[in-house]
């Protein structure tokens, strides 16, 4: 794929480069390595999980619905794992209490091997894209789904086994809930209170959004470069594609590791962007995962955003104005 060759091994390698150490400011420094708090080992082993998460599927027959007429707010209560993976509880099929990973970068929806099992679901092969290739994989109808005030029948959804996902997560995961339920209605999700709201709010910070048929994409702007990402909070930072780095100010960064996905591993390079603008809030500077990516993905995005970026206490998606809404 054109991948450079860097040294690569463990999470946390360094290698050698006369861009080792970008010339910021320390207390930006500082705080883009402990990113809102978190070591930056923590932070890098996420890149493991949300690469083991990332099912783009591009030429699909599943679209974001329009939104729903809000009748009254509802809330129910998350758990947050690792910072910023929202999960919740609901229902998959006639199986109660599931644990379901609410993800924007995820479309389809998937739902675990083992819960496809117990439900007696028929499968279909059916082709997934992922970053860096397309594989085989299965896809079943899911008779039920129903979390909060969101119901669906007859969902047709991807099947994966996320047993080492669980485990890295720190909780049984049985579906990771996409965009294409997700974006049936605008909700908030705050993080100190550890609430979903099925409504949008009014945030002192906002940026505009695309909801096309497979994803939420938001602009970042850096140097020169205005940026097409996909917004994610299955992931917790920037995740870039190395041909999409012309134009943009950044310097290369030392660490380096292995991201993970269902057709296995590879590399990654991480930069740190000197300058980062979203909507009209500065959020820089920033570090980035570098990735190299398949070409078809290229042509839409330039990578994916994570929830840590912005550091939001809560986070707001108006499906009705195409808004995000963050406080910090």
């Amino acid at each position: 794929m054109g991948w450079r060759r860097f040294r690569l091994g463990t999470v946390g390698d360094r290698f050698e480069s006369p861009y080792a150490r970008p010339n910021i400011p320390r207390a930006h420094w500082q705080r883009l390595l402990s990113c809102g708090g978190r070591n930056l080992a923590w932070s890098t082993l996420l890149v493991v999980v949300t690469f083991s998460l990332r099912t783009v599927v591009f030429g699909g027959d599943v679209s974001v619905r329009p939104p729903l007429p809000e009748v009254r707010a509802i809330e129910i209560p998350i758990k947050l794992y690792q910072g910023y993976l929202i999960v919740v509880e609901g229902r998959l099929g006639n199986l109660e209490h599931q644990h379901l990973l609410l993800d924007t970068g995820t479309n389809p929806s998937m739902i675990d091997t083992k819960v496809s099992a117990k439900l007696g679901l028929q499968s279909t092969v059916r082709g997934l894209a992922l970053l860096n290739k397309n594989v085989a994989s299965k896809s079943v109808t899911l008779p039920d789904l129903q979390f909060g005030p969101l119901h669906r029948q007859s969902l047709e959804v991807m099947v994966a086994d996320f047993s080492g996902i669980g485990g890295r997560v720190g909780t049984r995961i049985d579906a990771v809930i996409g965009l294409d339920v997700l974006g049936a209605t605008s909700f908030t999700v705050d993080y100190a209170q550890r609430r979903i709201f099925f409504r949008a709010s009014m945030e002192p910070h906002t940026a505009p959004f695309t909801a096309g048929q497979q994803f939420i994409m938001v602009n970042l702007k850096s140097g020169g470069r205005q940026l097409h990402l996909l917004f994610d909070t299955g992931t917790p930072q920037l995740v870039l594609f190395e041909s999409r780095l012309s134009g943009i100010d950044y310097a290369w960064s030392a660490v380096t590791g292995r991201g993970q996905n269902v057709s296995g591993n590879y590399p990654y390079g991480t930069i740190v962007l000197q300058q980062a603008r979203i909507g009209t809030q500065e959020v820089g500077p920033q570090r980035a995962a570098v990735v190299a990516s398949r070409k078809e993905i290229e042509s839409d995005l330039d990578g994916l955003i994570g929830v840590a970026c912005l550091h939001p206490k809560r986070l707001s998606f108006d499906f009705e104005r195409h808004i995000l809404g963050w406080s910090d």
